[in-house]
């Protein structure tokens, strides 16, 4: 028994010897280039996170810092059209973060927006703005959106990556750090070895995953620039989103509650929100079966909200030109600097009231 055992440390001692020299390889020969700096998920791709949601998970060091911020959150439209470098050039002085994640509904947006409270210091919170992006498409049933084969029952791809490598752990209140977080630099540092094989397999498997899915990729800027949609592909767009709401003509309060509710854990945290209400094009919004009871529980909580200390409500749906987009969602690189701006010309004001309040601190931008 004494030789099995002393076998067993010797085996287990060799595997954390080999574990750590390809650790001290991969950390030399792949330099950490994401961690400091403002989170942009757009970026997600170019690194070893490749998707949005690994991205926001394991990334979020930077955000554990005392520097005032604006955090965008929402789905593949706020990473398109709120691009983090345009928004931040109009905002100087502040850190501008986008924490997009593509295909997410209210419940994923809340739990970014949770990842990203749980890694800040609670006195740093009351500089935070959080931007938080809606539209219609949002607002899908969790019972549709995540309770599928393919997953634990009603796991977010962002509960995914909470789970994979054990730095959170299951409970019945749900995700569940397993560590503190400030040691999630350390942990993740540990995990580069992983991290760099997933991101190498997902890069061999793309040319077949295209071909298996019909996944044509990312489009190009001057692709989305120059796109426009035929009826077909309309018709197609708006069955897709019939199969995402899966409601007849209504949008349930389901997902009204969980945005309600994040929005008041912000600010019961001493951040403060901008809420803004996503266009879409008009051709999209005018056959939509969903888009009048959208409005109508909207309104609803904005009644709720009205005169709420640190909220504010921002509607961009004037900005509807079948035009001006490449689908049935998103904007075309051509307009982003315009959404830019009208987001920048709201954040001035509510930075400004923000600091006027402070007044023994320098007023920022």
């Amino acid at each position: 028994m004494r030789v099995i055992v002393k076998q067993l440390v010797y085996l287990l001692a060799s595997v954390v010897g080999v574990y750590l020299v390809i650790l001290a390889i991969v950390l030399v020969a792949f330099p950490d280039e994401d961690s400091d700096g403002p989170m942009n998920s757009a970026r997600a791709p170019s690194t070893y996170f490749v998707t949005e949601p690994k991205y926001v998970v394991l990334n979020r060091r930077s955000l554990a810092t005392d520097r005032p911020r604006v955090i965008f959150v929402g789905a593949s439209n706020t990473v398109v059209g709120f691009r983090q470098r345009q928004v931040a050039a109009l905002l100087p002085g502040v850190e501008v973060d986008n924490l997009g994640v593509g295909g997410a509904n209210v419940t994923e947006i809340a739990q970014v927006i949770d990842l990203a409270l749980e890694a800040e210091p609670k006195a740093a919170r009351a500089d935070d703005t959080f931007v938080i992006s809606i539209w219609y498409g949002e607002f899908a049933q969790d019972r549709v959106r995540w309770y599928t084969p393919d997953r634990h029952p009603g796991d977010t791809d962002i509960n995914i990556e909470q789970y994979r490598y054990a730095l959170y752990h299951r409970t019945k209140d749900g995700p569940a750090l397993s560590l503190p977080i400030e040691d999630l630099r350390f942990e993740i540092a540990a995990l580069r070895p992983y991290l760099l094989l997933d991101e190498l397999s997902r890069r061999a498997t793309a040319g077949m995953r295209s071909l298996l899915f019909r996944d044509k990729g990312n489009r190009t800027d001057a692709e989305r620039d120059s796109a426009t949609l035929s009826e077909a592909e309309k018709a197609r767009d708006l069955e897709y989103w019939q199969s995402q709401i899966q409601l007849q003509g209504e949008v349930s309060n389901e997902q009204f509650d969980v945005l309600h509710a994040a929005i008041g854990r912000i600010l019961a945290s001493g951040g403060k929100v901008v809420l803004v209400d996503l266009p879409i094009p008009k051709w999209h919004s005018s056959r939509s079966p969903f888009y009048e009871s959208y409005l109508k529980r909207r309104d609803a909580l904005l009644a709720e909200l009205k005169g709420t200390p640190g909220f504010r409500f921002v509607d961009m749906g004037e900005q509807d030109n079948d035009l001006d987009f490449s689908d049935e969602v998103h904007p075309k690189p051509t307009i982003a600097p315009r959404w830019a701006s009208t987001i920048a010309s709201a954040l001035r004001g509510q930075l400004k009231v923000t600091t006027e309040a402070r007044s023994d601190e320098p007023v920022r931008p």
